[in-house]
């Protein structure tokens, strides 16, 4: 019999249940009041509201897949859905039925969060432990795996797999035994718990502990529930352990060391069975008297032993050292040095100590021995060479000569006999651009030699030669190297004296040349024409135009003569010029652009592109300007000589702390012989009686001259035929 209207509006409202309408882009149209719970609002409030407003962000996809699964199918589709409450932080967990009806959703939920928190608490549980359930049905022969036994198999989730195929993961040597534990689960209900490895679907090898239990109706297992963990760092752990046990022991017997367990209040003293077979100690007993003990050790010892022992129990810490012969089975006494930790009451006293005893013997010989061997070496390096350092195959100092520790303290503040010191790290500056080279050719087994300039403490040169000589064993291998270095001061100042007399009667001998040649030319040829054009005149030329162009020429040659001389009056007063400078703060735009501009009539007589870039801020500048102006302007001059086409720049750029003035010409460029030399007086690219370019030679040296006179730097790039580029940098403030 079909529900009254009356008796089903009292069941929707009256119901546990959840109901919602909504059409298919998620609007609320009708919901019950039940689900004022679930959207926190009044129900005529919740009507034209999104649905997805509510829900949680990952389920938001979920929900529209739903619907689109809906209007497609037009069946019936359930799933969980969880909401956040507005007016609290907690989450709702809805489980709904939904149908699809002439474009509306119709939707019916209770309420499973309690079901759900369980289930999102369980997985998160199992994938922190690594832990996954497993099912078994032996009707269907079907293994069900939980998600985290798909991840610890390396298998696609999902993927089907019965109880045979799940044997085959396991090591061939262990499949039978595993298959036993299954056939008297299946037939005798009998549990197991085992661990054993599996090799994964991507070949990875891990252990893993499983455990199964049977489910029976009827004394017959109908259902098996069972889970594996992933064990294997756990057991890797375990592994390390038995490993590092072993190794403890063999560690004990190869380095001749015995255990001891010592009880302060008793005095009673455990020393493990090795060491007591060793010193011919009782081997019934497990504990020796303290006393006992003490009368093994060497007469000339105790009393410094035992003051030690006293002193260790007393101070801050748990550690405890000491050191003592002690008399053998052979009747010799042997070296030991004791090793121990130390267990406190809660007043601070000592009460158990463990530890060990370590036979040094051999060490203690062999330490008597490098000394008297040190003191035999030592002696013979401090009567050799200037400095001797022996270094280890790290660079390491084993040994060095006094004067070498003398300067290693002086300067580092460290004894290399002492303190363990790397030789790259406490050698004088000079030495280290080598170093490493030629220790390592010395590594290989190559004696080096190299020679090395340094400045002494009291400021004079002194030259050293270098000789790296590696030091081998008995097997032929580089086990240290010999670094020596002998003093050739002397000799090496001879030779610097008589290459160097030797360059600068070059020197002298080129400058002569280039002088004698670019003087001659750069006088001779203006007074040429100053005496030809002078008797042209003289002779009565007639014609105005020609007697005009004869002036222009003689006032040419005159000018030239003159800047040729004013060069080197210049070049000459340098000294004077430096001491009487008139530093005024001017504008630097202004002061290149007057250069500039005095030059604008020879570029535009070259056809060329004359191009000034000055800085936006108005820079200034505190320089004395003729100076500056004598300076720039030969280099802005030659940048137009030098240039058939093309153009020049001049560009001024204001930096923080200085002013940047850069000439770029698209000229003949300089060569890199030339370039080296470029600031060098009386050179210019073309020299002689071949050379294409007038001038003295002496316009970029008095150039670097006065920049540097007022505390700037001069700097050239070029290349042949690419042009070239002066870069002028001068401070602000003087």
């Amino acid at each position: 019999m079909a529900f009254t209207a009356d008796e089903f509006e009292l069941l929707t409202e009256k119901t546990s249940l959840f109901l919602i309408i909504l059409d298919e882009q998620g609007n609320i149209h009708k919901a019950n009041k039940r689900c004022e719970v679930l959207f926190s609002l009044p129900s005529d409030k919740i009507i034209g509201e999104s649905i997805y407003t509510f829900l949680l962000d990952e389920d938001e996809l979920k929900f529209k897949a739903v619907i689109s699964g809906l209007s497609k199918s037009k069946s019936k589709l359930n799933t969980t859905l969880g909401f956040a409450k507005l007016v609290s932080d907690a989450i709702l967990y809805i489980k709904f039925d939904l149908i699809y009806h002439k474009g509306k959703i119709y939707a019916s939920g209770i309420d499973v969060t309690e079901e759900n928190e369980e289930h999102n608490f369980l997985k998160t549980v199992f994938r922190l432990t690594k832990t996954g359930a497993w099912h078994y049905d032996p009707v269907h022969d079907q293994v069900y795996f939980s998600d985290e036994c798909y991840h610890l198999h390396d298998l696609d989730i999902g993927t089907s797999i019965t109880m045979e195929q799940a044997l085959l993961y396991y090591p061939e040597a262990s499949q039978e035994r595993i298959k036993n534990y299954w056939d008297n689960l299946i037939k005798h209900g009998t549990s197991y718990d085992y661990i054993d490895q599996i090799i994964t679907k991507k070949g990875k090898q891990k252990w893993i502990r499983v455990i199964a239990e049977a489910i029976k109706h009827n004394d017959k297992v109908i259902f098996i529930n069972g889970s594996f963990s992933d064990i294997t760092d756990q057991q890797n752990y375990i592994e390390q352990l038995k490993y590092n046990e072993e190794t403890k022991k063999l560690a004990l017997k190869g380095i001749r060391a015995g255990l001891f367990d010592h009880l302060i209040e008793t005095n009673m003293v455990f020393y493990s069975l090795d060491f007591r077979k060793m010193l011919g100690l009782p081997l019934k007993e497990d504990f020796v008297p303290e006393e006992t003990f003490r009368t093994m050790i060497h007469p000339d010892d105790v009393d410094d032993a035992l003051q030690r022992h006293q002193d260790n129990l007393k101070k801050n810490g748990y550690h405890y050292f000491n050191y003592y012969r002690l008399k053998h089975l052979d009747g010799g006494y042997r070296h030991y040095e004791i090793y121990g930790y130390r267990k406190k009451n809660e007043k601070g006293e000592t009460t158990r100590m463990i530890g060990n005893l370590i036979d040094v013997h051999q060490k203690k010989l062999n330490e008597r021995t490098i000394a008297e061997n040190q003191s035999r070496l030592l002696a013979m390096v401090n009567n050799g060479f200037a400095y001797t350092v022996l270094l280890n195959t790290a660079g390491e100092i084993l040994m060095a000569d006094e004067n070498s520790v003398n300067i290693i303290k002086r300067d580092f503040n460290v004894d290399p006999t002492v303190t363990a010191s790397r030789f790259i790290d406490v050698m004088p500056v000079n030495f280290r651009n080598t170093f490493a080279h030629e220790f390592n050719e010395a590594l290989k087994g190559k004696t080096v030699k190299k020679e090395i300039e340094r400045t002494t403490i009291k400021g004079s040169v002194q030259w050293l030669e270098s000789k790296y000589t590696p030091i081998k064993d008995q097997e032929n291998n580089v086990n240290s190297i010999l670094v020596s270095f002998h003093d050739i001061t002397e000799q090496k100042s001879a030779e610097l004296a008589i290459k160097e007399a030797h360059i600068k009667e070059q020197e002298l001998s080129s400058l002569k040349s280039n002088i004698l040649s670019n003087f001659s030319h750069e006088i001779r040829t203006p007074l040429n024409g100053i005496i030809t054009i002078s008797n042209l005149l003289l002779l009565g030329e007639e014609n105005p135009s020609d007697r005009k162009k004869l002036a222009t020429y003689l006032d040419e040659s005159k000018e030239r003569l003159l800047a040729t001389i004013n060069n080197l009056s210049h070049y000459s007063e340098i000294e004077t010029i430096q001491k009487n400078l008139n530093y005024l703060e001017v504008d630097m735009n202004y002061t290149v652009e007057t250069s500039y501009r005095e030059y604008r009539h020879f570029a535009n007589s070259k056809n060329l592109e004359y191009i000034l870039e000055l800085d936006e801020s108005c820079p200034s500048a505190i320089i004395d300007v003729d100076v500056f102006h004598t300076a720039i302007n030969n280099i802005i001059h030659n940048a137009i000589k030098y240039t058939n086409k093309g153009k020049v720049i001049v560009n001024v750029k204001a930096k923080k702390t200085s002013i940047r003035i850069s000439i770029k010409d698209s000229g003949i460029g300089i060569g890199k012989e030339s370039l080296r030399k470029i600031f060098d007086p009386f050179i210019q690219e073309s020299i002689g009686l071949s050379r294409k370019y007038e001038g003295t030679g002496i316009g970029l040296s008095l150039s670097k001259r006065y920049i540097e006179i007022l505390g700037g730097k001069i700097k050239v790039i070029s290349k042949l035929k690419k042009g070239t580029k002066f870069i002028i940098t001068i401070p602000k403030n003087i």
